[in-house]
């Protein structure tokens, strides 16, 4: 698993049916953490655009349906709630989930 992939992860508590997520953490932790932190998707589209990016389905990020990064629904989840990679998100998309978690955090100036 790398930063931008999209996978099949399992949360828990109100998230906890299988979904679609985004890996947000950084390659360099490698394998060496026992969770990875991600943000869930969902096809429930709401107009929060700037802090929930839309994706649109495609053979390269393996959704079905067109979706939403909750950048402000990160989750630590162990390794194993992350069932298997779907694709990853193209550059553009990529660039807009920085700019999210960036507002998201905080980190925005």
């Amino acid at each position: 698993m790398k930063r931008g992939d999209v996978v099949l992860l399992v949360a828990q508590g109100d998230m906890g049916k299988p979904r679609p997520g985004v890996i947000v953490q950084a390659d360099e932790l490698g394998d060496t953490t026992n969770s990875v932190l991600v943000c869930p998707m969902s096809s429930d589209v709401s107009d929060y655009h700037h802090l929930r990016p839309v994706v649109e389905p495609s053979a390269a990020n393996g959704l079905r349906l067109r979706s939403q990064i909750m950048t402000d629904k990160i989750n630590a989840l162990r390794r194993d709630r992350v069932r298997q990679v779907l694709g990853s998100l193209d550059g553009e998309t990529s660039e807009r989930l920085n700019s999210a978690l960036l507002l998201v955090l905080g980190l925005a100036r």
